[in-house]
């Protein structure tokens, strides 16, 4: 059965007719070939999916799905679904039940920054698990925790927190002379013991080159497995969620996780697949001071997944991780824990896990904003570094780099100019350009700086001109380019290589309102390579001259990045003229006009700047041809010089043309 709806395009569960990994690689390919955006896999049972009429039209015709719904499905419905499809329609149901849709009109909390003082900020994210951490630093000093707490002796430190803490990933800075390392080292120290904090302040050279010399790295793209582990108390008076809590909290981590495919671009191809597990253990309660390990450990062996079953020790999340992405074959696996068991944190990820527990109403915010946090910690996972400032274990640089691409922490709330609205700061359904980057989305990015000088921004459209190619440069939502701003622009799955950029340059459209614009500072990655790193430009792009340009930067020797043509009017009577000219150079041409300035007078040379535009290259000029527009009242011109300069070297010069060009004589031609 197909349900169809007004809207053009919807959010709709998408059930296989059979259950079979080839059925699920033949639909797979079937949603891509007909730009269907997948956000979730349920298992082997269903897709979810943003489509449009036609195309779950042109579903139903494959015969690949039993039914189609884009609003809840009705109990005649239901009976006859496969029995593993049963607990997935049951999911959807509630996603679009009247109580759910209560939960999501709450707006209360929307557009809150994490930092807000009057909650708990989401807990420090680190590249390393602690655990992990612990077990390469004892093995890499053939020492154990108790010889190590001996060694170093009681520490006088207090919980690392708020100014504290920034004054501790500063001295880590000073000590490996890295910021990155310190932002990674300060918040594991935050995560362990307050005697570690001395520890990693006296880190071997070679402990930090194991860590951080080549680290793995994540991109949020194509199918990503998610394990969700609920744990929960076997005993009776041990805690619980209601089954309402239970439903609501599974509807807004699919809501949190969808809302991530939703943002992908296309090329990413994100999928969540999904596999639910629900535990009980037979543990006491403890005190918000506890780490995870008193329930985590017991809950990861109750664990079943196609066979497999786990030991109760940390090691056993990789374990269930690999099996997850083994059997999906998708790119990479997290894990999810979901508990109201007492826990010293609320929401922290790391080590390809993220924990969500129900301490402290989930740290103030309160349930109906557990999709968010969940986006947030996400993200961690996957590279993207916190925004916000306060307490906790707020970003302080915005020099710190991140993610596969390894991109600065431009929006970082302590140093933004401006700061933009994201995920990473707070509760708000945005996606900054510097996340988009650290979460492997953008191949090609683009870090403009605006002069501070009076009149130096603009509303003007600006481009990115690599040789044979360009790209806006915008930020939707965001007034670009003020006095002052540093702005970032992630270009997303541009399939450009380092190669492929013959140059770097920065475009601006015709002078608009305000008229030009004071450019600063250029910096392009490709890839994660710094590629261009130019500052103090200082260079106006307005009038007829509305580019700039770098020759070192790109990997063409032959595009032609600058043109520059001398022409001399003869010295003789009524040689000037006021009538147009044009050059053709390359298969193009350019008319020859200086802006406020009289051209072509008696015994005048004239100088133009003229932009080559895209994809022109030095071989390609090898003719030549001046065009003068029919007479004017002052007749004829005549022309006795012409220079042409490509990238400030000289590749034409005769100053003996001595023609006129006049009445219907009026070309000139010459050959390089």
């Amino acid at each position: 059965m197909i349900e169809k709806s007004e809207t053009k395009q919807k959010k709709c569960i998408f059930f296989l007719r059979k259950i079979n990994e080839e059925i699920i690689r033949i639909a797979t390919e079937f949603f891509h070939e007909n730009n269907v955006k997948i956000l979730e896999r349920h298992g082997d049972v269903a897709f979810v999916a943003q489509a449009s009429d036609e195309q779950i039209e042109t579903a139903y015709q494959s015969s690949l799905f039993s039914g189609v719904y884009c609003k809840g499905i009705k109990k005649e419905h239901l009976k006859k679904l496969l029995e593993e499809q049963q607990n997935v329609a049951k999911l959807w149901n509630f996603r679009h039940s009247e109580e759910y849709k209560k939960v999501r009109k709450d707006l209360s909390e929307i557009g809150k920054s994490w930092r807000d003082e009057k909650k708990d900020q989401p807990g420090p994210q680190t590249l390393w698990a602690p655990e992990d951490f612990k077990e390469i630093l004892f093995k890499h000093l053939n020492i154990k925790e108790d010889d190590l707490f001996e060694k170093y002796g009681k520490s006088e430190y207090k919980r690392l927190k708020g100014e504290f803490f920034v004054k501790y990933e500063k001295e880590l800075a000073r000590i490996y002379k890295d910021e990155t390392v310190a932002y990674h080292l300060a918040r594991i120290a935050y995560s362990l013991d307050p005697i570690y904090y001395d520890v990693i302040k006296n880190l071997p050279h070679e402990l930090i080159e194991i860590l951080f010399l080549e680290p793995s790295c994540w991109k949020m793209e194509g199918e990503i497995s998610v394990g969700i582990i609920f744990v929960e108390s076997s005993r009776e008076d041990g805690p619980k969620f209601s089954s309402s809590e239970r439903n609501t909290l599974q509807s807004r981590i699919s809501d949190g996780l969808g809302w991530l495919a939703e943002e992908a671009p296309m090329a990413a191809h994100l999928t969540w697949v999904f596999d639910w597990q629900f535990v009980n253990i037979d543990v006491a309660n403890g005190t918000d001071n506890d780490n995870e390990a008193y329930w985590r450990d017991p809950a990861m062996g109750e664990i079943e997944y196609y066979g497999n079953t786990y030991s109760t020790n940390w090691s056993s999340v990789a374990s269930y991780r690999e099996d997850l992405r083994s059997h999906n074959r998708s790119q990479h696996a997290i894990v999810i824990f979901v508990t109201p068991y007492a826990n010293d944190w609320h929401a922290y990820a790391s080590g390809g896990r993220l924990t969500l527990a129900r301490r402290n109403n989930w740290g103030g915010w309160g349930i109906n904003t557990i999709d968010m946090i969940t986006a947030h910690e996400v993200c961690h996972l996957f590279g993207a570094s916190d925004e916000y400032t306060g307490s906790g274990t707020p970003c302080s640089s915005c020099n710190t780099t991140h993610g596969c691409y390894t991109l600065p922490n431009g929006n970082c709330g302590a140093c933004a100019k401006p700061f933009q609205n994201c995920v990473m700061d707070g509760n708000q359904k945005r996606i900054c350009a510097y996340t988009q980057g650290h979460i492997g989305w953008a191949d090609l990015f683009v870090e403009l700086t605006t002069a501070d000088v009076i009149w130096a921004g603009t509303d003007d459209n600006v481009f990115l001109d690599i040789g044979d190619r360009s790209f806006v440069l915008d930020t939707p939502n965001h007034d670009d380019r003020e006095r002052g701003n540093v702005e970032g622009y992630a270009l997303n799955y541009t399939g450009i290589t380092k190669s492929d950029i013959k140059r770097v340059g920065i475009r601006k459209s015709p002078d608009g309102f305000n008229g030009g614009w004071k450019l600063k500072r250029v910096r392009v990655w490709c890839r994660g390579e710094l590629i261009c790193d130019k500052n103090n430009i200082n260079q106006w792009l307005e009038d007829d001259y509305r580019w700039w340009v770098c020759d070192t930067c790109g990997a063409s020797s032959d595009i032609v990045n600058k043109l520059r043509v001398d022409i001399t009017t003869a010295n003789v009577s009524w040689a000037g003229t006021d009538d147009n000219v044009r050059i053709y150079l390359g298969g193009r041409s350019w008319n020859l006009d200086n802006d406020s300035h009289d051209d072509f007078e008696k015994g005048n040379t004239d100088t133009f700047k003229l932009d080559p535009g895209t994809s022109l290259y030095g071989s390609m000029i090898s003719s030549i041809r001046i065009y003068k527009s029919p007479d004017g009242i002052a007749g004829g011109w005549k022309l006795k010089g012409l220079k042409i300069y490509v990238n400030d070297v000289i590749i034409y010069n005769n100053q003996t043309i001595n023609k006129w060009l006049e009445d219907n004589d009026r070309n000139w031609f010459g050959s390089i």
